[in-house]
């Protein structure tokens, strides 16, 4: 990371200004030096009636949040956290799609950098780079039929200690073994997710196939934590239409799971 790099809270006036002005469809873009929640923001800037694809970006979450309640943290200038206000005109079953487009988004790019690497996705859309989460995503609902949804990315963890939940964490820069301009990144994303989404708009689940060859739970003996009930041990077999996970168990019996967090096993 370069000293500018590491001395500038946001992106280069001159990047906002291509993405806003330029032919990818983002309607406006801000950037914090600190937030409690890029989601938060973003749903505010829901409630306002800003328009898609508004995007929100810190550099530190004071009440960062991932999927299944767990806390989201990352240093400062060491990642890419940040959101999209989506307005997605598609029918309501079609919105669970959109945590597994975004991961579809996040392994696309991940691949470019790290091509020394298996890079894959651990249903719905952890990000694993050689087997270590390097991303997440999480996706909530604002008012008025928007959507919100939340990236953290690993750009840059050479020399940051880890701690807890995050001590098999990757980041691109460790596994591509090269520095990474995360703005590169951030511009990059922002164009295959801009791209994936239009289509998805028409026809939301043409992005699956991609999906499942980027997916490494499909084939993997697995323990997925359920909201409710007993965890589930079994085979993923599948994705299906509507972004279920499916899961056969030892009695031969097919589960479809629309939420829980998945183990895989050895």
């Amino acid at each position: 990371m370069s000293a500018e790099e590491s001395s500038q809270a946001g992106p280069p006036p001159q990047l906002v200004r291509t993405l806003v002005e330029g032919p990818a469809p983002v309607a406006s873009l801000e950037w914090h030096a600190e937030v409690d929640s890029t989601n938060v923001r973003a749903a505010e800037l829901a409630r306002a009636g800003a328009p898609e694809i508004a995007v929100v970006g810190a550099e530190h979450q004071s009440a960062g949040r991932g999927r299944m309640g767990r806390v989201w943290s990352a240093p400062p200038r060491s990642s890419l956290t940040f959101s999209l206000l989506l307005r997605p005109p598609v029918a309501a079953e079609a919105l669970p799609l959109l945590p597994l487009l975004a991961g579809l988004a996040l392994a696309e790019v991940a691949g470019r950098y790290c091509t020394q690497v298996e890079v894959g996705l651990k249903w719905p859309n952890d990000l694993l780079i050689d087997g270590r989460k390097a991303a997440g995503v999480l996706v909530e609902s604002a008012e008025a039929g928007a959507v919100v949804v939340g990236i953290g990315l690993n750009t840059d963890w050479r020399g940051i200690e880890r701690w807890d939940e995050l001590a098999d964490a990757i980041s691109l820069a460790e596994a591509s073994q090269f520095p990474i301009d995360r703005w590169r990144v951030l511009a990059a994303l922002l164009g295959v997710f801009a791209q994936r989404y239009e289509v998805f708009k028409d026809l939301p689940a043409a992005f699956l196939d991609g999906y499942r060859a980027r997916c490494l739970t499909i084939g993997r003996a697995v323990r997925v934590e359920r909201v409710a009930g007993e965890p589930l041990l079994g085979e993923a077999v599948g994705v299906d239409a509507s972004g279920a996970l499916e899961v056969r168990d030892a009695a031969g019996t097919l589960h479809r799971l629309s939420a829980g967090d998945v183990h895989h096993l050895r």
